[in-house]
């Protein structure tokens, strides 16, 4: 039988919060807050861009299906769905979501519906401001949104 060879782990992670002179988690809380307030105001006005540029591209599908504009329409409410929920908009990167799976579905079942996707922009619209609207409405607007989905596949 052979010897095994033992290799020590040093965990370094462990071994800085261990050390005097590191961060307790109220100041790593509090500087991760300030960090997040220093890019809210940038990250807000490319979130109010991808809207622009969605509710832009939702005009190009009046007439019809184009592939390109809702690959587009998908990207921007993708970037939607990643901020978001960090600048207290949850429902608005729910419904970002509930388009980008509308789209997937249409697109997965080579079918359109431009009516859904109308739905979707304005739901997009009234959640960009969420304090013009009361919870029980904007849980009701992200069901319809859910409901609009779920009729994609009928």
């Amino acid at each position: 039988m052979s010897s095994a060879n033992v290799f020590k782990y040093e965990n370094r992670l462990a071994k800085t919060l261990v050390q005097k002179g590191g961060m307790n988690a109220d100041e790593a809380i509090s500087k991760a807050q300030a960090a997040v307030e220093q890019v809210r105001a940038p990250t807000l006005a490319e979130i109010d861009s991808d809207l622009a540029s969605i509710y832009g591209l939702g005009e190009r599908l009046r007439s019809g299906r184009d592939e390109a504009a809702l690959a587009a329409i998908y990207a921007a409410s993708n970037r939607i769905i990643a901020t978001a929920g960090i600048f207290e908009l949850p429902e608005l990167g729910k419904a970002a979501y509930s388009l980008c799976e509308l789209i997937s579905r249409f697109q997965g079942q080579n079918r359109f519906n431009e009516p859904m996707i109308r739905v979707h922009l304005d739901g997009l619209r009234l959640l960009r401001q969420p304090q013009d609207h009361s919870e029980a409405h904007r849980n009701q607007v992200l069901l319809g949104l859910r409901q609009v989905v779920a009729a994609a596949v009928a």
